[in-house]
């Protein structure tokens, strides 16, 4: 039986907190990357790191592959939700937005963003799609041993949702789940002889 370990990382504190960052190419903050060497520690031998490649993941997952010689690549795949026009803005300013026909309220789209977009972002069947990309490209073609992914919250939390088999279109994973800055997720995958995937996650 094949076995492998993925462990989900998510970036540190960003450096303009407080606001709706998806697509926004926002840096860490001193502190943030302070907390993801911290919590890199608590790491065996690392393998591989895929990253996505806005700075507050790539910049940390560059540094540590360099560090250990690690194999290191980027993936489009692993990027945070594209919130449109809302990208980049204060969660104050965005709690101000009433719902209307040509925009939800904020509240709106957290409760349901499979029906609810924002105008000019990404849908959330497109950003499931290309998640579910990336894990099943990954499952595919993962050798043994561990992998590192530094990417970020709504990214984590919907890989989370696939490992626990949670249905599809759903919301309770990202209601239910806090993934908080530079937050730690460890799950291993076994693969039986008919090639079968059993993902656990484990604590």
């Amino acid at each position: 039986m094949l076995q492998r370990t993925l462990y989900l990382l998510r970036h540190g504190e960003i450096a303009t907190p407080g606001i709706l960052a998806g697509k926004t190419d926002v840096a860490l903050s001193e502190n943030g990357l302070q907390q993801l060497w911290d919590v890199s520690q608590k790491l065996p031998e690392i393998s591989f790191c895929i990253s996505s490649p806005l700075q507050r993941c790539q910049m940390f997952a560059k540094a540590y592959s360099l560090k250990y010689s690690i194999n290191f690549q980027l993936s489009d795949n692993l990027k945070e939700m594209n919130f449109g026009d809302w990208d980049g803005q204060t969660y104050q300013a965005l709690w101000q937005i009433k719902a209307s026909a040509v925009q939800p309220s904020l509240g709106d789209f957290w409760q349901n963003p499979w029906q609810h977009t924002v105008p000019n972002g990404e849908a959330m069947a497109d950003f499931v799609k290309r998640v579910d990309t990336w894990w099943q490209e990954w499952l595919a073609d993962a050798p043994e041993g561990n992998t590192l992914v530094v990417a970020h919250g709504g990214v984590i939390k919907h890989l989370i949702a696939r490992v626990l088999n949670l249905p599809m279109p759903g919301t309770v994973h990202m209601s239910h789940i806090d993934i908080p800055y530079a937050g730690l997720v460890k799950v291993n995958i076994y693969t039986d002889d008919s090639g079968v995937d059993w993902p656990k996650i484990v604590w």
